[in-house]
């Protein structure tokens, strides 16, 4: 005849097999929580770059002048033809 399972290993096992799912989504969260501060952190890097650039612009009299010249020649409207608005 079959050996009866002792109760206490099976709920031993239960936990040790709960504890593992945990683990997962501890590890799932702890990814999200990366990707999180990775998109603050892009988020900053570009804050500073276009302040850069705005700072670099204004520091330029010629960039500015030529950014104006482009306005003026080119329109601030779409530059590329798939950004047309549409009728």
């Amino acid at each position: 005849m079959s050996e009866s399972v002792d109760p206490y290993e099976l709920r031993a096992r239960l936990h040790r097999i709960m504890a593992g799912r945990l683990r997962v989504a501890a590890a799932q969260h702890d990814m999200a929580a990366s990707a999180v501060m990775a998109t603050k952190s892009l988020k900053g890097f570009t804050d500073a770059w276009n302040a850069s650039v705005a700072r670099e612009v204004a520091e330029h009299p010629d960039l500015a002048e030529l950014n104006v010249q482009m306005h003026g020649f080119y329109g601030v409207g779409p530059v590329r033809p798939d950004e047309e608005p549409t009728p």
